[in-house]
């Protein structure tokens, strides 16, 4: 049996009101592997990941989840993909234990995990504030937190770096790589110079 990759893309391309936004971009994605998408703001990166999230619907080309053509939606009773964009998903109407508990539940995290994630990112404090009092910078976080115990097993990421400080950085490099490291995958568009493991790098232009 041939395996498939996770993700095939041949000669794929957009194009939005008559604007070529990529062209004939070639590359693929398997278990412990990340890619990282760079290019100047406008040259396609959020784009590009919208295609590969089923968002947008590709100009040209091919685009393959495992082979096939439509995007499954989950992966051995896991979900397959988490989406991590510029909006932080987060009910500021809510508090942030009632948003975190929310995923919890409906991706039925292990309790100890849960709580890990929390400490890790330093948020016990934050628990019982409503999530719109937090500032940009601590959406950005407890967005993070969030990932960190997410189930899915392709992680796709547009700029996750922003509103973060030097060691909140290093916190996001660090779940990244227990992610890769455990078997997942990444596919992040950043402007940051990310020391990703098992990495492939495009530039878009």
């Amino acid at each position: 049996m041939i395996n498939k990759h996770i993700i095939y893309a041949k000669d794929l391309s957009l194009e939005r009101s008559g604007r070529n936004i990529f062209c004939s971009l070639n590359f693929s994605l398997d278990s412990s592997e990340s890619i990282i998408i760079k290019g100047k703001n406008g040259s396609g990166k959020t784009s590009l990941l919208r295609c590969i999230a089923g968002f947008y619907p590709i100009t040209s080309g091919k685009l393959l989840w495992y082979g096939e053509s439509i995007l499954p939606a989950y992966y051995s009773e896991k979900p397959l993909v988490s989406w991590l964009g510029h909006f932080d998903a987060i009910k500021g109407s809510l508090t942030v234990r009632e948003n975190l508990v929310f995923y919890k539940e409906i991706w039925s995290v292990n309790k100890n995990v849960f709580m890990k994630a929390i400490q890790k990112f330093s948020f016990e404090k934050f628990l019982d504030c409503p999530a719109s009092w937090l500032s940009a910078g601590e959406k950005r976080r407890l967005s993070l937190l969030r990932l960190s115990f997410c189930p899915a097993k392709v992680w796709i990421l547009d700029e996750p770096s922003t509103y973060l400080d030097k060691d909140n950085k290093e916190i996001l490099i660090s779940i990244i790589n227990e992610h890769v490291n455990s078997g997942g995958s990444i596919i992040c568009a950043t402007h940051e110079n990310f020391n990703l493991p098992n990495a492939k790098e495009y530039s878009l232009s």
